[in-house]
């Protein structure tokens, strides 16, 4: 039984690990198809969060996806890399002079301008050109065709790269442009596979209609009609450009000269202007903040800047702002802009300072990098996430824009040590009255994660506490699946032994007695004395044979089952006592509490043999059988009123050392009180498991029933 369940068992496991081989096999392949998550379309929505982002200020807005900055090598991955070949198309707008585009079979990305590998197709402004070309950590420009027309900022472009093989091809065209393409790129030595993305170079970008389709799908789409692209996107935006008075070719807007006219000045020399009125200033500087409001920082500090319309400026562009300068508030405003760009240049880096020299106010409006442990996150009526965070003493908040911001901190925990990147600001429209400051983060790659939370922390304390419970459970059950699996051993084994007592001794002694009885009936008479030999021989087989049925049974295991302990004992002594003159005197009763099969048998058989001992050699007259129940132990006497021995005699018999044995395998003691003539007293008492701990777990059958 026992080698048939470890088959069973082995076989069991051995089918399941193969179901589970297999099935994470044939899911590992059908996830490795070249075609697997294809065909693919940006949504570019608040929820946004498959995009990787590689330097830049990546945020989405209106459906778009944004980068205002002017980081050199700005790049937004997503996709899987398995993917080979494919046809990806979108629309893109420059908002500055530079390059951007799409990236196709994308590996081994890194933060930098080159540092990738891959194919681009984009488009310039410096030599109004469409640029196919291929990235191995440096540009090799592959063919390159002039547009026939020049290229205008804030102008939706359409660009389609098709990666077939190791035959790149690429094209572009716009509303009121026909369409160009490159000559085919036919690299024998090709990336194969990867994943794609959106890059600007030196300038921001707006992307949409972003989308990944196999060979097939494309193939078919060009047979459709061709959807013109919509104008006035690029209308509004250049409508916008005229109103602000931005002239990207660094010259003044015609009428506005009279405002540039003023001497710059330095930010911090704004602090010093007079406090009445709204006196005219112009200063100049660079771009470090958009959105929620509009930041201009030089050498000297940052200024807010707040303009009557729409700006579309990018971070890093360099400008001259005049204005009013408003010195009500704790620190000065420009109110009314106009901007003049100078150039686009690459952002500024963070001023690295700790939460105490911020809370000086020094910092007021310059970009800065400070870290802090996150204590608590919340929701803003606007779409904002404003997260509290504490510096040692120091405490502050940070607001993060709306977009991926929420699917950037998903898998952040309270307590983690974050790096944050922004604007150091006092103004009390964003902090509270009891924060020093508040960081204006610009986007969702503006902040990351130092360190986790500390093991210590609550959850981390109870988690370990509840997993550390149930590895105690777990030990604990397989300690008594072991056990049962022993106890189950050592009762197959007695069950063996009796089998082969039964199969030889007993046998052989009821042939002994045959044989005796047939040489009994063939003694001839007058020979008296051979007779009562023959008759002492036949009388010892019989006992002979009877003590080994005695240890047969004592040797197959029997379970009592749903059979009460102190019946079981009655009926075992009625049985032995049947047809004598041995009164048999029962006490106590089963409380119905439940006792551990093992135990139960166990008390059972030091029963049994006490019982058999009082009537085999004591000859009593009454045999009185004791039980005593309590919430942690039970105890069992058998008590006779026979002749006695010396209890304390050195010389035990076999059968009180395995009573004491049978007491000792269940944690039990074992008293023996007697004296000659006046009866024996057999006791033995057992500590049983707390009722609260094992009975559940009993009922939920997760222990063994007959240990």
């Amino acid at each position: 039984m026992k080698q048939n369940s470890r088959r069973k068992l082995i076989l069991s496991t051995t089918v399941l690990s193969i179901l589970a081989t297999g099935i994470l096999g044939t899911r590992q392949l059908y996830v490795s198809r070249p075609d697997y998550g294809l065909p693919y379309y940006a949504r570019f929505t608040q929820a946004e969060d498959r995009w990787t982002a590689l330097g830049g200020t990546w945020e989405v807005a209106e459906g778009y996806m944004r980068n205002d900055s002017n980081d050199r090598g700005a790049k937004l991955l997503t996709g899987l890399p398995n993917w080979k070949d494919y046809v990806l198309e979108g629309d893109f707008q420059l908002l500055g002079e530079g390059s951007a585009g799409v990236l196709a079979r994308v590996t081994e990305a890194e933060v930098g301008e080159n540092s990738f590998k891959g194919y681009y197709v984009g488009i310039r402004t410096i030599d109004n050109s469409l640029d196919l070309g291929a990235f191995d950590f440096a540009y090799h420009e592959a063919a390159k065709v002039t547009l026939p027309e020049p290229v205008r900022l804030f102008r939706w472009y359409h660009v389609k790269l098709k990666v077939e093989g190791c035959r790149i091809t690429a094209s572009a065209w716009a509303e009121g442009m026909r369409e160009v393409k490159t000559a085919p790129l036919n690299d024998p030595d090709c990336f194969r596979s990867g994943s794609i993305g959106l890059r600007s170079n030196g300038t921001g970008g707006v992307w949409r209609n972003v989308s990944v389709t196999s060979i097939k799908l494309a193939e078919d789409a060009e047979n459709r009609p061709a959807q013109n692209l919509p104008s006035s996107d690029g209308a509004a935006r250049q409508r916008v450009v005229l109103q602000t008075g931005i002239n990207r070719s660094g010259t003044k807007p015609a009428g506005e000269g009279g405002l540039f006219m003023l001497t710059t000045q330095t930010v911090l020399s704004l602090q010093f202007l007079p406090p009445f009125g709204a006196p005219m200033a112009s200063v100049r500087g660079s771009v470090v903040l958009t959105r929620p409001a509009i930041y201009v920082q030089d050498s000297t500090g940052g200024v807010e800047v707040q303009s009557d319309s729409a700006t579309p400026l990018k971070i890093g562009d360099e400008v001259e702002v005049t204005g009013e300068v408003n010195l009500d508030k704790s620190s000065p405003v420009i109110r009314k802009a106009r901007f003049r760009i100078l150039r686009e240049t690459v952002p500024i880096s963070p001023a690295v300072a700790t939460a105490n020299q911020i809370a000086d106010g020094n910092l007021d409006g310059r970009f800065v990098q400070v870290e802090g442990y996150l204590r608590t996150i919340s929701a803003g009526t606007d779409d904002t996430i404003t997260l509290e965070l504490d510096a040692g003493t120091q405490s502050f908040h940070a607001i993060l824009p709306p977009g991926r911001s929420g699917s950037h901190l998903r898998g952040v925990a309270l307590e983690s040590r974050l790096r944050l990147r922004g604007i150091s600001v006092v103004d009390p429209r964003f902090k509270n009255a009891t924060d020093p400051f508040v960081i204006l983060v610009r986007s969702a790659e503006d902040f990351e994660v130092v360190a986790g939370p500390p093991w210590w922390r609550p959850s981390t304390l109870i988690l370990a506490s509840l997993v550390a419970l149930g590895l105690i459970f777990a030990f604990n059950y397989l300690y008594l699946l072991a056990k049962h699996w022993r106890l189950r051993a050592v009762a197959d084994e007695r069950e063996r032994l009796a089998h082969e007592i039964h199969d030889t001794l007993a046998q052989s002694f009821a042939g002994i007695g045959f044989q005796l009885q047939a040489i009994r009936n063939s003694v001839p008479g007058g020979a008296g004395a051979l007779e009562d030999q023959v008759d002492l021989a036949m009388l010892m087989a019989r006992s002979s044979h009877q003590e080994a049925r005695r240890h047969i049974a004592s040797l197959r295991p029997e379970s009592l089952g749903h059979i009460g302990l102190l019946p079981a004992l009655r009926e075992c002594a009625e049985r032995m006592v049947k047809n004598g003159s041995v009164t048999v005197e029962t006490y106590g009763e089963d409380s119905g509490r439940s006792v551990p099969p093992r135990v139960k048998d166990t008390l059972y058989r030091i029963g049994q043999e006490a019982i058999a001992n009082s009537i085999r050699h004591a000859q009593p007259g009454t045999i009185r059988i004791r039980l005593q129940r309590t919430r942690a132990s039970i105890c069992l006497s058998v008590e006779d009123d026979g002749e006695g021995f010396i209890a304390d005699s050195n010389r035990a018999g076999f059968g009180l050392l395995g009573m004491r044995k049978r007491a000792e395998s269940i944690s039990g003691t074992l008293t023996v009180k007697s004296t000659p003539r006046t009866g024996t007293l057999v006791e033995v008492k057992a500590t049983v498991g707390s009722r609260f701990l094992y009975w559940p777990w009993r009922r939920a059958g997760l222990f063994p029933r007959d240990i």
